[in-house]
This record gives structure tokens, C-alpha cells and sequence, in this order.
């Protein structure tokens, strides 16, 4: 028994997704529900999922590799502000003693 999926596409057509498959087995046991896989023409095929394999390696590696890059990036930009001195930006005035009394007798 095959169930489908009725939803919309972004342009207006239909697409039919096939969302389980009951797969009884010649002995007449229990039905064994399997996510299914959409392909051409609605068929899970081995082949397709040995192919896809190779790529499934490859994606994992990028990932790892892009990930590594912009961790680097992330880092290097901490550790860069880290070693800067702000020398360029004027400090404001230390408060004056008047100005810290009036302020630690507001804090009370």
C-alpha cells in the first residue's frame, strides 16, 4: 500500500509525494512501514542510493571544511580585537571627588 502527499509548488503545481510503503512479506506476516524516497517516477531504487553515497562523503567534508574556515575567521577576528589598544579613542575625564560622593551617597 503506497500513501501520498498532495502539497502545492512554488509555481502552482501539484506534486504527489509518496510518504510510506507497506511492504507484507510472502509469509503473511506483520506490515513493515519504510520511509520511501521520491524519484522520476515514485520508485525507491538501491541504485540511486548507492550513488548518492559518494556524495553524501564529499557533502560531509565540505561541510566540515566550511565550518573549520569560518570558525578560523571567528577567532582570528576575537583574538584581533583582543590586541587592540583603543589608543585612538579619547577617554573620558576622571570623575572628581565631589562627583563620587554625590554618587555613592545617591546609591544608598
Amino acid at each position: 500500500m503506497l500513501s501520498l502527499i498532495r502539497r502545492q509548488t512554488s509555481v502552482g503545481r501539484e506534486v504527489y509525494r509518496a510518504a510510506t510503503i507497506s511492504v507484507r512479506n510472502a509469509s503473511s506476516g506483520p506490515e513493515i512501514n519504510k520511509k520511501q524516497a521520491l524519484y522520476g517516477d515514485y520508485h525507491y531504487r538501491e541504485s540511486i542510493e548507492r550513488g548518492r553515497r559518494s556524495y553524501t562523503k564529499r557533502n560531509v567534508l565540505t561541510a566540515l571544511a566550511l565550518g573549520g574556515v569560518v570558525t578560523g575567521i571567528y577567532f582570528y577576528s576575537l583574538k584581533a580585537v583582543r590586541q587592540e589598544d583603543y589608543s585612538d579613542i579619547p577617554m573620558p575625564p576622571e570623575p572628581s571627588a565631589e562627583q563620587k560622593s554625590r554618587f555613592e551617597s545617591t546609591d544608598k
